[in-house]
């Protein structure tokens, strides 16, 4: 029998990989530190049903110890070719692994899919000469005929007809093949392929959240979002269901999370989501990201009631004027009502700012910060716009900057009138502030809402914004920053932080 077309999809995975300041604010249980891409998950359960087979391996650095597991890896499963999923912030450093990758196993194809490739695949392939061919839009069907073809050994002729990729051909010249039609009823993908970051027979990693999609491209079109606008599809809530049962039966997770770009897709979805959830009688615990306005007070109660633990709002700005220029299809005081609703239920809640789009000043980012303060979340995350190939916004980025991302310690160029160390420093400075209130320290510290579990990680987050603050204070003053410096060195030498 014939051995199946295989993929080894690989990622690198830093061992500090704290998108939610995990570490830092004692959150290592309630977010997010399984960063493992949904997309391979869902990509080798779709292999393997349609005649091929795919394996998963991650390293935290392209060192010696790294390429060596990677190597074990491409010597037990044989691949006919690797895979990487990637967003803009990943391609550099992948790249430079696909290099290190490519002189010790130089017959192999190297395949890249993701958001950055299907914005631009030409430039993909220009730029990246060792990456053999470019995955554009949704992967399942794209990538299976692809591999068939490479383990087929098919040329020029043959490829040419593999809808959705980008390649070169015999003489060198860039080929990107008619677009693939998009899967119109996504609940026809099989269940993830947990296996391949879980063992039925060992417990599931306690600080981890198992991540879990339930709908693919957004209603929304705000600016500066890369992701898919339009083409919304959801699976069913009764799969999602099924989905979260099937993995917490065979694998023991307890903690999900969930990664569309908002959820719940309707309130009626929800309304079946919860009730299946509760008909089950499940004991789970999840995290999510969802839109101001879309969920009422009961929802709130309802969700904390299955397992919500923390709900992230994306308001952006805070001016209502931006808000409307980023068509972030929301208000001041939907945010505003959002926001008090889920501190009055007692879940953890997030709201994330960005300082830095078109027509923002110290002005507006300054009604943002003001705005933060007032709805007084458990948190508030202020991140530097990062225009990135796909989004609107991005066309704003002088021709001369577009490729910005190559360089992973350069700053996101700016398309406002402050510079990008203005909005850097404005963002540091806002995050760092902003827990240091009063009316914080009364509702989120001290306070009787937020489950013992979060009230710990608030309380952290006020204190170790407290010792900051103080320090960088003390740092301005000569002989307490020649002391404080001092003790650093040694903490850094110790290896104590």
């Amino acid at each position: 029998m014939d051995e199946k077309p295989t993929i080894l999809f690989i990622a690198l995975i830093p061992r500090d990989y704290s998108p939610y300041y995990a570490k830092t604010y004692g959150m290592e249980r309630s977010f997010d530190l399984m960063p493992h891409k949904y997309a391979i998950l869902t990509l080798v359960s779709w292999l393997r049903e349609n005649g091929c087979e795919g394996h998963y391996v991650w390293v935290d650095e392209p060192d010696e110890e790294g390429l060596g597991t990677i190597d074990k890896a491409i010597e037990l499963c044989n691949p006919n070719a690797l895979g990487f999923s990637l967003t803009t912030e990943e391609i550099a450093p992948h790249y430079r692994l696909i290099e290190l990758l490519k002189q010790r196993h130089p017959d192999l194809p190297a395949i890249v899919g993701g958001p950055h490739v299907t914005a631009e695949p030409v430039r993909s392939l220009e730029l990246f000469p060792l990456v053999d061919f470019v995955a554009v839009g949704e992967g399942e069907r794209t990538l299976t005929e692809l591999l068939h073809r490479i383990a087929a050994g098919h040329g020029d002729d043959e490829l040419t007809s593999n809808r959705g990729i980008g390649f070169r051909d015999s003489s060198g010249k860039i080929v990107i093949t008619a677009p693939r039609q998009k899967i119109s009823d996504i609940n026809i993908l099989p269940d993830p392929a947990y296996d391949l970051i879980a063992e039925s027979d060992e417990p599931a990693d306690r600080r981890s959240a198992f991540p879990i999609i339930c709908s693919y491209g957004c209603y929304f079109f705000c600016s500066f979002c890369s992701v898919e606008h339009g083409n919304y599809r959801c699976v069913a809530p009764e799969r999602v269901v099924d989905r979260i049962y099937q993995a917490q039966r065979h694998y023991g997770i307890e903690y999900f999370a969930i990664r569309d770009s908002f959820w719940p897709p309707t309130r009626e979805w929800l309304d079946r989501f919860c009730s299946e959830v509760e008909k089950r009688k499940l004991k789970i615990q999840f995290h999510f990201q969802t839109r101001a306005g879309t969920l009422t007070d009961e929802h709130m109660k309802r969700l904390k009631k299955i397992g919500a633990q923390a709900i992230g709002i994306g308001v952006e700005a805070g001016d209502p004027a931006i808000l409307k220029s980023i068509r972030k299809g929301i208000t001041v005081t939907m945010a505003r009502r959002t926001v008090a609703a889920l501190n009055q239920a007692g879940i953890f809640s997030i709201t994330f700012f960005i300082f830095g789009n078109k027509g923002e000043n110290r002005g507006t980012i300054q009604a943002s910060v003001d705005l933060a303060r007032e709805m007084n979340p458990s948190m508030s995350l202020f991140h530097v716009l990062s225009p990135l190939p796909g989004a609107e916004a991005f066309k704003s980025v002088p021709d001369d900057r577009k490729d910005w991302w190559l360089n992973s310690i350069s700053m996101p160029p700016s398309i406002c009138d402050l510079s990008p160390e203005e909005l850097g420093h404005l963002a540091s400075e806002a995050f760092l502030r902003y827990p240091l209130r009063w009316a914080y320290f009364r509702q989120h510290v001290v306070g009787a809402r937020l489950s013992p579990d979060f009230r710990r990680i608030a309380r952290r987050i006020f204190f170790v914004h407290l010792r900051k603050y103080v320090l960088g204070i003390s740092e301005r003053y000569g002989p307490a920053r020649i002391l404080i410096r001092w003790v650093k060195s040694i903490l850094r030498r110790s290896g104590s932080c």
